[in-house]
């Protein structure tokens, strides 16, 4: 049997932030569009948000943005993840305009949306 490869102790720690709450929290958001959508549009909108909520908001980090390269039933069409500095700057993030701007441009196309949360 192969053994897999043990995860380093440090990987394992939960992520501490200088001078900012007890850990990050990392924030995922997975979009099933509309069929017909124009996924390359909706992906360029959500990557061109989530890189100005980056410049926009000191508590937010290396945001990304994914699609899926299997069209299942099942599967979300686009995935988008990010860092906050902690759960407390959640509320913030999803208030901010720019993601209510993001959110109402695409109400009409996004027919499911997961979020997932962990530390």
């Amino acid at each position: 049997m192969h053994n897999p490869p043990q995860v380093p102790a440090q990987a394992r720690i939960p992520r501490q932030i200088t001078g900012k709450g007890c850990c990050l929290l990392t924030h995922y958001v997975l979009l099933k569009l509309a069929p017909g959508s124009d996924l390359d549009a909706v992906e360029q909108r959500v990557r061109k948000t989530y890189q100005e909520l980056d410049e926009a908001l000191p508590f937010l980090h290396e945001p990304r943005v994914f699609r899926s390269c299997v069209q299942r039933d099942s599967n979300a069409d686009i995935m988008a993840v990010i860092e906050l500095d902690g759960e407390e700057f959640l509320k913030p993030y999803l208030t901010h305009p720019l993601h209510l701007q993001m959110a109402g441009d695409l109400k009409d196309t996004v027919i499911g949306r997961t979020s997932f949360d962990h530390k």
